[in-house]
């Protein structure tokens, strides 16, 4: 084990992941039992796109736009210029071991991109334009509500948590987050299989690339 890994950390971080986000998690699989009548896992889980069918395609569209992601990215490291250095690091300072980022590697995936992509792509978005169309232009008052979502999701932990600057505020969720999630959902509209695996992934990188930078 690590150097200054102990049971009591894991179990410390563990325990703040369940606190965080268990909660979603439990509110959306009773939402969907008892709300859209979903009787087992599989079924809820498949009604939110995490399934198999589709992965193909839902990867494709994604990797295809991923491109796009970069450029929005790129603006951010713009921004940062005239803004000054981002911290993220909690407000309290608090000096982090090594290891920790390989922590937020896998945080980043799972808790944080599949719970993000299945309530915003999955549900919300799915929802809100049910017969699917393959049309952008029909699609898109239901992926700019569903990004507005993803966005106003955001705030209390940029204000919170991480204690940005209000400049900060605004240019990350105007920014990078708004656009961002606009890209993703309309990969997950282009690739018409109601997959979110796709988004999931390039949410993972997107999050997950600057920590794995820095660590190299």
């Amino acid at each position: 084990m690590p150097q200054h890994v102990t049971i009591l950390i894991i179990l410390g971080l563990l325990t703040g992941m369940a606190v965080s986000w268990g909660g979603i998690l439990v509110f959306l699989i009773v939402f969907l039992a008892f709300w859209e009548r979903r009787r087992s896992l599989k079924e809820i889980l498949f009604s939110v796109g995490l399934k198999g069918k589709g992965l193909v395609k839902s990867v494709f569209w994604s990797c295809v736009l991923f491109p796009v992601f970069i450029a929005v990215g790129s603006l951010m490291v713009i921004f940062s210029y005239f803004l000054g250095p981002i911290q993220y690091v909690p407000a309290q300072n608090t000096p982090l071991p090594a290891w920790y980022l390989w922590y937020m590697v896998f945080y980043s995936f799972f808790p944080v991109a599949v719970v993000e992509e299945t309530v915003t792509r999955g549900y919300i978005l799915d929802r809100l334009m049910p017969q699917h169309p393959l049309s952008l232009a029909k699609a898109l008052p239901a992926i700019l509500l569903s990004s507005l979502a993803m966005t106003l999701w955001h705030v209390p932990s940029y204000v919170g948590v991480y204690s940005f600057s209000g400049p900060w505020v605004v240019t990350r969720l105007a920014g990078n987050v708004f656009p961002l999630s606009v890209v993703l959902g309309i990969a997950y509209v282009r690739a018409g299989t109601r997959n979110v695996l796709g988004p999931v992934l390039i949410h993972f990188l997107l999050d997950a690339l600057p920590l794995i930078l820095m660590m190299m």
